[in-house]
């Protein structure tokens, strides 16, 4: 019952993070038509942000699933858009000048380079979402049941906490010498 359970709230989060994918990555298009980097307020959502917002939304809708689903449809899309911007923007930065100094033009880049190695990184992101989503709600159906008194002040402590790391990764991130790239 209780694998039953975790495996029906695991592909119902997988099916709305693969719909915030699809919308987030005809974002990223849009986006990358229009202007060449995605704005600031669009990429400050990295994995411990998402942690918090989680937490944070299930501790406000413990009883409305569908307010709670569409909270997290949105979260989703902030942390898909997040990271594939922060992909391409990386990509774009590092090997942009070699393709284009070997004839390809920057739409033939877009298409054939960045979308090829970003398929890894959006189903990164799906599972990674999807799993952590399913964690934090069985978690707190069984703190709320378990410690009915107390869950509020759990479910906060976690949500802090992640807030916390995302702000301290989010400083981090952007201090980092631009010239040093991890790929």
């Amino acid at each position: 019952m209780l694998v039953s359970d975790i495996v029906h709230i695991f592909l119902s989060f997988l099916i709305i993070t693969v719909l915030a994918t699809v919308l987030s990555v005809a974002s990223v298009f849009a986006f990358q038509r229009q202007i060449r980097k995605p704005t600031f307020f669009l990429l400050f959502m990295n994995i411990a942000f998402a942690n918090g917002f989680i937490f944070l939304s299930s501790m406000l809708f413990t009883d409305n699933y569908r307010l709670h689903n569409l909270v997290l449809f949105l979260i989703a899309y902030l942390y898909v858009y997040g990271s594939l911007g922060r992909h391409m923007s990386r990509y774009d930065d590092t090997f942009r000048m070699l393709f284009l100094s070997m004839g390809y033009t920057r739409q033939e880049f877009f298409k054939k380079y960045l979308i090829v190695q970003g398929k890894w990184k959006l189903a990164d992101c799906i599972l990674t979402f999807s799993a952590i989503a399913t964690v934090i709600r069985f978690l707190s159906d069984h703190l709320k049941y378990f410690y009915p008194d107390e869950w509020l002040q759990i479910m906060l402590l976690f949500t802090v906490i992640c807030l916390t790391v995302g702000v301290s990764r989010w400083f981090g991130d952007s201090s980092v010498n631009k010239l040093s790239k991890e790929e």
